[in-house]
Protein backbone atom coordinates (compact mmCIF):
# COMPACT_ATOMS: atom_id res chain seq x y z
CA UNK A 1 0.00 0.00 0.00
CA UNK A 2 1.07 3.28 -1.01
CA UNK A 3 2.15 5.75 1.68
CA UNK A 4 1.80 9.91 1.40
CA UNK A 5 2.80 12.22 4.44
CA UNK A 6 0.94 15.55 4.74
CA UNK A 7 3.26 18.48 4.80
CA UNK A 8 1.65 21.84 6.78
CA UNK A 9 5.30 23.71 7.52
CA UNK A 10 8.69 23.76 6.04
CA UNK A 11 8.43 20.10 4.02
CA UNK A 12 5.71 22.58 1.81
CA UNK A 13 8.66 23.94 0.23
CA UNK A 14 10.64 21.54 -2.07
CA UNK A 15 13.73 22.05 -1.21
CA UNK A 16 13.51 21.54 2.44
CA UNK A 17 11.13 18.69 1.56
CA UNK A 18 13.89 17.40 -0.61
CA UNK A 19 16.78 16.88 2.24
CA UNK A 20 14.96 14.05 3.42
CA UNK A 21 12.70 12.19 0.39
CA UNK A 22 15.07 13.12 -2.58
CA UNK A 23 12.40 11.64 -4.81
CA UNK A 24 9.10 13.50 -3.17
CA UNK A 25 9.42 16.28 -6.03
CA UNK A 26 5.89 16.11 -6.64
CA UNK A 27 3.44 17.41 -4.37
CA UNK A 28 0.31 17.84 -4.60
CA UNK A 29 -2.28 20.37 -2.61
CA UNK A 30 -4.77 19.57 0.03
CA UNK A 31 -6.91 20.91 2.89
CA UNK A 32 -7.10 18.45 5.81
CA UNK A 33 -10.49 19.14 8.13
CA UNK A 34 -10.11 18.16 11.61
CA UNK A 35 -6.58 19.46 12.63
CA UNK A 36 -5.13 22.67 13.46
CA UNK A 37 -2.28 24.11 12.74
CA UNK A 38 -0.33 26.45 15.29
CA UNK A 39 2.85 27.90 16.81
CA UNK A 40 3.27 26.16 19.67
CA UNK A 41 6.09 23.34 19.11
CA UNK A 42 9.72 23.57 20.76
CA UNK A 43 12.65 21.29 19.85
CA UNK A 44 14.74 20.49 22.47
CA UNK A 45 18.12 21.52 21.23
CA UNK A 46 21.13 23.05 22.08
CA UNK A 47 21.54 26.34 21.49
CA UNK A 48 19.58 29.64 20.40
CA UNK A 49 16.15 27.89 19.20
CA UNK A 50 13.23 28.82 17.67
CA UNK A 51 9.06 27.61 18.03
CA UNK A 52 8.19 25.80 15.38
CA UNK A 53 4.71 24.63 13.77
CA UNK A 54 3.13 22.34 14.78
CA UNK A 55 -0.93 20.40 14.65
CA UNK A 56 -3.06 19.19 16.90
CA UNK A 57 -6.23 17.70 16.32
CA UNK A 58 -9.15 20.08 16.34
CA UNK A 59 -12.74 19.49 14.65
CA UNK A 60 -13.31 23.18 14.32
CA UNK A 61 -10.19 23.80 12.27
CA UNK A 62 -9.05 22.69 9.17
CA UNK A 63 -5.01 22.77 7.48
CA UNK A 64 -4.01 23.43 4.19
CA UNK A 65 -0.80 21.77 2.91
CA UNK A 66 0.35 19.17 0.35
CA UNK A 67 0.82 15.18 0.68
CA UNK A 68 3.61 13.33 -1.41
CA UNK A 69 4.34 10.14 -1.48
CA UNK A 70 7.00 8.49 0.43
CA UNK A 71 9.01 4.80 0.00
CA UNK A 72 8.80 2.91 3.45
CA UNK A 73 12.46 3.70 4.05
CA UNK A 74 11.81 7.71 3.23
CA UNK A 75 8.71 7.41 5.82
CA UNK A 76 11.34 5.84 8.21
CA UNK A 77 14.00 9.05 7.60
CA UNK A 78 11.10 11.36 8.00
CA UNK A 79 10.03 9.90 11.66
CA UNK A 80 13.85 10.52 12.72
CA UNK A 81 13.69 14.10 11.44
CA UNK A 82 10.08 14.85 12.73
CA UNK A 83 10.65 13.29 16.39
CA UNK A 84 9.16 15.78 18.42
CA UNK A 85 5.87 14.91 16.50
CA UNK A 86 3.86 11.81 16.29
CA UNK A 87 2.96 10.05 13.19
CA UNK A 88 -1.07 10.02 13.32
CA UNK A 89 -2.40 8.35 9.89
CA UNK A 90 -5.34 10.86 8.24
CA UNK A 91 -8.78 9.66 7.43
CA UNK A 92 -9.02 10.07 3.50
CA UNK A 93 -12.64 11.21 3.93
CA UNK A 94 -10.99 14.03 5.80
CA UNK A 95 -9.12 15.50 2.85
CA UNK A 96 -9.98 18.31 0.21
CA UNK A 97 -8.37 16.98 -2.71
CA UNK A 98 -7.86 20.05 -5.15
CA UNK A 99 -5.90 17.91 -7.92
CA UNK A 100 -7.84 14.28 -7.62
CA UNK A 101 -4.15 13.06 -7.65
CA UNK A 102 -3.91 11.10 -4.41
CA UNK A 103 -4.54 7.43 -4.61
CA UNK A 104 -7.74 7.12 -1.91
CA UNK A 105 -6.32 3.77 -0.79
CA UNK A 106 -3.20 5.37 0.53
CA UNK A 107 -1.89 5.44 3.65
CA UNK A 108 -2.04 9.33 4.31
CA UNK A 109 -0.13 10.34 7.41
CA UNK A 110 0.80 14.03 9.44
CA UNK A 111 3.36 14.46 12.28
CA UNK A 112 1.21 16.04 14.62
CA UNK A 113 1.79 17.24 18.28
CA UNK A 114 0.18 15.14 21.12
CA UNK A 115 -0.83 17.40 23.86
CA UNK A 116 -3.26 15.78 26.74
CA UNK A 117 -6.95 16.39 25.97
CA UNK A 118 -5.16 18.20 22.51
CA UNK A 119 -5.07 21.61 24.89
CA UNK A 120 -2.11 23.60 24.26
CA UNK A 121 0.70 24.40 27.02
CA UNK A 122 1.63 28.41 27.37
CA UNK A 123 5.17 26.54 28.17
CA UNK A 124 4.81 25.47 24.41
CA UNK A 125 3.77 29.14 22.50
CA UNK A 126 6.33 31.59 21.44
CA UNK A 127 8.32 33.36 23.84
CA UNK A 128 11.62 35.85 23.97
CA UNK A 129 13.85 33.46 24.15
CA UNK A 130 12.13 30.91 21.77
CA UNK A 131 10.18 33.25 19.18
CA UNK A 132 8.66 32.72 15.86
CA UNK A 133 11.81 33.53 13.17
CA UNK A 134 11.64 34.94 9.59
CA UNK A 135 13.61 32.41 8.29
CA UNK A 136 11.13 29.58 9.24
CA UNK A 137 8.49 32.01 7.70
CA UNK A 138 9.90 32.28 4.73
CA UNK A 139 10.57 28.80 3.75
CA UNK A 140 6.76 27.89 5.14
CA UNK A 141 5.22 30.57 2.63
CA UNK A 142 7.71 30.29 -0.54
CA UNK A 143 6.76 26.45 -0.57
CA UNK A 144 3.10 27.88 -0.65
CA UNK A 145 4.16 30.32 -3.56
CA UNK A 146 5.49 27.37 -5.26
CA UNK A 147 2.46 25.44 -5.19
CA UNK A 148 0.47 28.54 -6.42
CA UNK A 149 3.08 28.40 -9.56
CA UNK A 150 2.48 24.78 -10.55
CA UNK A 151 -1.15 24.22 -9.95
CA UNK A 152 -3.13 27.00 -11.54
CA UNK A 153 -6.51 25.90 -10.75
CA UNK A 154 -5.48 28.11 -6.68
CA UNK A 155 -6.41 31.73 -7.17
CA UNK A 156 -2.72 33.65 -7.30
CA UNK A 157 -1.84 34.37 -3.52
CA UNK A 158 -4.89 32.05 -2.08
CA UNK A 159 -2.82 28.73 -0.71
CA UNK A 160 -0.22 31.18 1.03
CA UNK A 161 -3.06 33.62 2.27
CA UNK A 162 -5.11 30.13 4.02
CA UNK A 163 -2.02 29.07 5.51
CA UNK A 164 -1.74 32.28 7.66
CA UNK A 165 -5.02 32.50 8.47
CA UNK A 166 -5.53 28.75 9.61
CA UNK A 167 -2.45 28.98 11.59
CA UNK A 168 -2.76 29.98 15.12
CA UNK A 169 -0.94 31.80 17.93
CA UNK A 170 0.90 34.38 15.95
CA UNK A 171 2.98 35.91 18.33
CA UNK A 172 4.93 39.20 18.68
CA UNK A 173 8.03 37.23 19.75
CA UNK A 174 9.12 36.99 16.44
CA UNK A 175 12.49 37.90 14.97
CA UNK A 176 13.50 39.40 11.31
CA UNK A 177 16.55 36.79 11.16
CA UNK A 178 16.90 37.72 7.23
CA UNK A 179 20.78 37.76 6.26
CA UNK A 180 20.49 41.90 5.18
CA UNK A 181 17.16 42.38 6.06
CA UNK A 182 17.03 45.49 4.54
CA UNK A 183 17.47 44.25 0.92
CA UNK A 184 16.08 40.33 1.78
CA UNK A 185 15.56 39.51 -2.00
CA UNK A 186 19.01 39.06 -2.87
CA UNK A 187 18.80 35.98 -0.64
CA UNK A 188 14.99 35.32 -0.52
CA UNK A 189 13.71 36.29 -4.07
CA UNK A 190 10.37 36.15 -2.81
CA UNK A 191 10.67 38.07 0.58
CA UNK A 192 8.52 41.44 -0.20
CA UNK A 193 5.57 38.77 -1.69
CA UNK A 194 5.59 37.43 1.65
CA UNK A 195 5.92 40.52 3.85
CA UNK A 196 2.75 41.79 1.95
CA UNK A 197 0.59 39.01 2.24
CA UNK A 198 1.79 38.46 6.32
CA UNK A 199 0.97 42.37 6.24
CA UNK A 200 -2.50 41.74 5.21
CA UNK A 201 -3.44 38.83 6.22
CA UNK A 202 -1.98 38.11 10.03
CA UNK A 203 -5.15 38.20 12.48
CA UNK A 204 -3.28 41.56 14.06
CA UNK A 205 -1.56 43.65 11.31
CA UNK A 206 0.63 45.14 14.69
CA UNK A 207 2.28 41.70 14.95
CA UNK A 208 4.16 42.38 11.63
CA UNK A 209 4.79 45.80 12.32
CA UNK A 210 6.63 44.53 16.14
CA UNK A 211 8.90 42.52 14.18
CA UNK A 212 12.06 42.63 15.71
CA UNK A 213 15.62 42.31 15.42
CA UNK A 214 18.55 40.76 17.49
Amino acid sequence: MKNYIFAYGSLIEKESRLRTTPNAKNAFPVKVQGFQRGWFTKLKTIGFTTTFLGCIQNKKHCTNGVVYEVTEDELAKTDVREKGYQRIKIDIKNIDDFTSQIDKQANIWIYANTFPNNIVPQSELPSKDTPIVQSYVDICLNGCLEIEELYPEIPKGEFAKDFIKSTSYWSNFWVNDRIFPRRPFIYRPNAYKIDQLLKENLPDETIFDNIYFE
